[in-house]
């Protein structure tokens, strides 16, 4: 590192425009934390069985690697081993240079920011372009990330302002609803014309063979599905053993992270583009990368891997809520990079950020996988310690304590000459000023000044006065004869419900199904929830009700074409053609193996149905196929989705079993891409501020259709976790 920690930390809390963007942004993101969680059943509960599967997964990590590695390579991905930054960065140029890449979009990926391979790209003369809003803006900057889900947290919208100003327009202007909308038209052009697709993973379901993105703006769905080859980067700490257990990661990765249900978009690739599907990439390839990684398997430092990349511990962080994430010096700040970017990169090199910690305990408090974080950095600690790399001044110094405090007669003595020492340097009874390296201990706080009299000397003058007491009292030591004092077992009552769910070792993670919030009214609660989340749920009573709904929708882009998937449970196509609508259907897409990119890009709406739909958060789960494009539900203006109300389920872990089924490797003619949609898509990079349709849909409409309403159907759901199958799955 070029300067100390100490010296860093100073720059940045000098820093006015730093304290306003951390103080707003942190608190927000806390608060929506903790509402989130409310409206889960049993939170607790849901957190240790989530840690529990971290646990067991990397129990038999090398079991589940195979298992993934092998479901991969029968689904056509190709998998490049890396054991280090340079050999990952080997892999992605290879891939470009053999399909003459010029021009590669990327979605967020800390993975890739670890082995810096925008750099590499730029030397190699490929074009990289961030489409993560706050990736873009760091990367105009030429910045680091400074937050694991909000890489641009420490800007505020003064310097958002002047990034559009002198990349984008120069007169941009600083409302955020502008802007997002300036960024949407720029990139768009690179979506449609970019030959390679970089994402990070943030599951890999060793099950099914599948790779999983939670992301918010589409551009992670963009980058997946348009470029003829989609590039993944992870460390083997992604690796989750099956889809139920994803589904149980899902459910705490959001609401730690951003305080939302679910995000907008939840994306499961099982590979390229399968026989007769309109849309996808051509070839997917896996990077897997150690760097530095295996070194750590089974040792102290193991549980760090649990960490599913919420950052909900750098939001709780005092430490990282008054400096910021660039003090770090590392891709991941906070509390848990202080303990991965050492475990990572050295300890020669980051081996001071784990004193960077007041030890409080927040980090572990918000946790959603319950990882002990403060103990480790204490452990780290002790290895820089052994290591040797204390300063020559700091050891010299505890070295002197340690002395003192093992001879007792000196150690007193010290302690009695310590208010008189200090006397010259107080005021009011607080020390505000000490001379030399000691004033480190004064700067930003006042040092009480110790008292006359110590506490080993008043409680030996106790100790000798308590016998006399003691033969005047009329019952045990200790007792209160008025009845006062709490007895004992109200006193153990008071520390066991402080303790309650803090001592998070000893929370047990519960046997059997986990309780579910109470869902009465499932398509009322779909509505309900989508409606929250910035969408629009029509409940039709009729045939002629639904086909008004969807005509009206459809009219308010009268000069679009209207993209119209095939397998609908009403018959879309025809109604909007015999009103004058040009159709864009899945087969038209296939001519001359086109997707239909650039017609479906000019589209006003897309309509599909679904394979189910979720109660619980208002998402629709859509599988690719020959008749279910990817890009119908992605690239026009709207989404309007046809929802049969017999396929919503009430709760996500419904779809465990159902999404098992659908993504069986040994199933075949099974979907390359399941897409959960919940809501139109959107950003809060610019200071929080909610923005809806970034690099999706601006808007989403669900047309919920009574049961007897479309020839749509199969059974309808029966007990909770049964549901008709989806669209066009074929049986065994």
């Amino acid at each position: 590192m070029s300067t100390p920690f100490n010296v860093r930390a100073t720059t940045a809390m000098a820093d006015p425009h730093l304290k306003e963007a951390l103080r707003a942004a942190t608190g927000a993101f806390g608060d929506r934390r903790e509402e989130a969680f409310r409206s889960t059943a049993a939170p607790l509960a849901l957190r240790a069985r989530a840690r529990e599967i971290r646990r067991r997964t990397f129990d038999e990590l090398d079991r589940h690697l195979e298992t993934l590695l092998g479901r991969l390579a029968r689904r056509g991905v190709q998998v490049h081993e890396a054991p280090d930054a340079a050999a990952a960065v080997e892999a992605v140029l290879s891939i470009a240079r053999r399909h003459g890449v010029t021009l590669t979009v990327k979605s967020k990926s800390m993975a890739s920011e670890e082995i810096e391979l925008n750099d590499h790209l730029e030397r190699a003369g490929i074009t990289p372009v961030e489409t993560d809003l706050g990736e873009w803006l760091i990367q105009m900057d030429r910045e680091a990330p400074s937050h694991l889900i909000a890489p641009a947290i420490h800007k505020t919208r003064a310097q958002v302002a002047r990034v559009f100003a002198e990349h984008v327009d120069p007169a941009a202007g600083d409302d955020p609803s502008v802007l997002v909308g300036l960024f949407r038209r720029k990139l768009r052009e690179d979506f449609l014309r970019a030959g390679m697709g970089i994402s990070g993973v943030n599951f890999a379901v060793a099950e099914t063979g599948t790779l999983c993105l939670v992301t918010n703006e589409g551009n992670g769905r963009m980058v997946t599905s348009l470029p003829k080859v989609h590039v993944a980067i992870m460390g083997f700490e992604k690796v989750v053993p099956t889809v139920e257990d994803c589904l149980t990661l899902l459910a705490v990765l959001p609401r730690s992270g951003t305080g939302q249900k679910i995000t907008n978009y939840f994306t499961m690739l099982t590979g390229p583009r399968a026989p007769g599907e309109a849309d996808g990439p051509e070839e997917v390839h896996l990077v897997l990368l150690d760097g530095g990684r295996s070194r750590h398997l089974g040792g102290p430092f193991q549980e760090a891997f649990h960490c599913i990349r919420c950052g909900a511990c750098l939001n709780a962080c005092p430490v990282f809520q008054t400096v910021g994430g660039h003090t770090y010096d590392s891709v991941y700040a906070g509390p848990i990079g202080s303990i991965l970017s050492p475990m990572l990169r050295g300890m020669e090199v980051s081996g001071e950020l784990p004193a960077a910690s007041s030890l409080c305990g927040a980090c572990q408090e918000v946790c959603p996988v319950l990882v002990d974080i403060p103990r480790m950095l204490i452990e780290m600690r002790e290895v820089r310690a052994t290591q040797g790399r204390i300063p020559l001044a700091e050891r010299l110094a505890f070295r002197l304590v340690g002395f003192a405090m093992r001879r007792p007669m000196i150690w007193e003595t010290g302690f009695s000459l310590l208010p008189w020492l200090l006397r010259p340097f107080s005021r009011r009874g607080k020390v505000d000023w000490l001379p030399g390296p000691l004033g480190s201990w004064t700067k930003g706080r006042e040092l009480p000044l110790p008292a006359r009299k110590s506490f080993r000397a008043r409680w030996r003058e106790r100790m000798r006065a308590r016998p006399a007491k003691a033969a005047g009292a009329g019952g045990p030591s200790g007792a209160s004869p008025s009845g006062d004092s709490p007895s004992y077992l109200e006193r153990t009552r008071r520390a066991l419900a402080f303790g309650q769910g803090l001592v998070h070792d000893r929370v047990e993670a519960p046997a059997g199904l986990l309780p579910e919030v109470e869902v009465e009214d499932p398509p009322a609660r779909f509505g309900a929830e989508l409606e929250a989340v910035g969408g629009n749920a029509h409940r039709a009573s009729s045939l002629e009700e639904a086909k008004a709904l969807l005509l009206e929708l459809a009219s308010a882009w009268p000069d679009r074409p209207v993209a119209v998937s095939g397998d609908l449970p009403l018959p879309a196509a025809q109604w909007l053609a015999e009103a004058g609508f040009e159709i864009l259907g899945p087969e038209s897409e296939r001519e001359g193996g086109s997707d239909g990119r650039d017609a479906l890009a000019r589209a006003g709406v897309g309509v599909t149905g679904c394979a189910w739909a979720v109660a619980e958060t208002g998402s629709l789960v859509l599988l690719s196929g020959p008749q279910t494009p990817r890009l119908h539900s992605l690239l026009p203006e709207v989404h309007v989705a046809l929802v049969p109300e017999e396929r919503i389920l009430r709760h996500l872990s419904a779809l465990s079993p159902l999404l098992s089924q659908a993504l069986d490797p040994a199933r075949p003619g099974g979907p390359s891409c399941v897409n959960f949609i919940t809501g139109p898509s959107g950003s809060a990079d610019i200071e929080l501020t909610l923005i809806r349709g970034v690099h999706g849909p601006r808007e989403v409409h669900v047309i919920l259709l009574p049961p007897g309403v479309g020839g749509g159907g199969g059974g309808a759901p029966g007990a909770e976790g049964e549901a008709s199958a989806p669209f066009r799955l074929d049986e065994d």
